[in-house]
């Protein structure tokens, strides 16, 4: 008999471990939040002909607070999708298991696309270009940019890019990891 505990419980104490290491490679590869006071972009918004600094320091506080929440929500499908992988296979359906297991990839990966631009709009911020139409190099309204504050194209250009008229891509590169 204490052979059989045993057995049983060091495959727990290997899914344990391996949890813990793919939440540290995961906690790795989201770049740490940056603060406004005294933080890494302290002192780093550019100047912008078509916002105030009020309104840029706004729009960094908002870009940083939605950056904490959608690197939470990664590491939390992360962690979901871990622990339902240390089910017994004997007692659950594996169709539903690999259905779970690929919408859980596809929203790492939306949420991992929302990571990308909101890095990216911080970047803005910092170079003077935020809230700056990257199609038709016009301010993009300001209602617009709160709504999303990592958006790249005012409301005629999205249009455009929508009908399949405009060019967009979105280049190959991590996040945030240089700051």
């Amino acid at each position: 008999m204490a052979t059989k505990k045993t057995a049983k419980k060091a495959p727990a104490k290997k899914k344990a471990a391996a949890k813990k290491t793919a939440a540290k490679k995961v906690a790795k590869s989201v770049a740490p939040v940056a603060t406004t006071d005294g933080g890494p972009l302290s002192g780093k918004i550019g100047k912008n002909k078509h916002f105030t600094a009020k309104q840029l320091k706004e729009q960094l506080n908002r870009l940083l607070m939605l950056r904490e929440r959608v690197t939470g929500e990664i590491l939390s499908i992360n962690r979901d999708s871990l622990s339902s992988t240390e089910r017994d296979p004997s007692l659950s359906d594996q169709g539903t298991d690999t259905f779970d297991r690929e919408f859980a990839l596809n929203q790492l990966s939306n949420e991992q696309d929302v990571l990308f631009e909101i890095d990216e709009a911080i970047r803005r911020i910092e170079k003077g270009t935020y809230g700056i139409c990257e199609m038709y190099e016009e301010p993009i309204n300001i209602e617009r940019l709160e709504a999303l504050p990592y958006v790249r194209y005012s409301i005629k250009a999205q249009s455009e890019i929508e009908k399949g008229q405009g060019k967009t891509f979105r280049p190959f590169g991590s996040t945030m990891h240089g700051m």
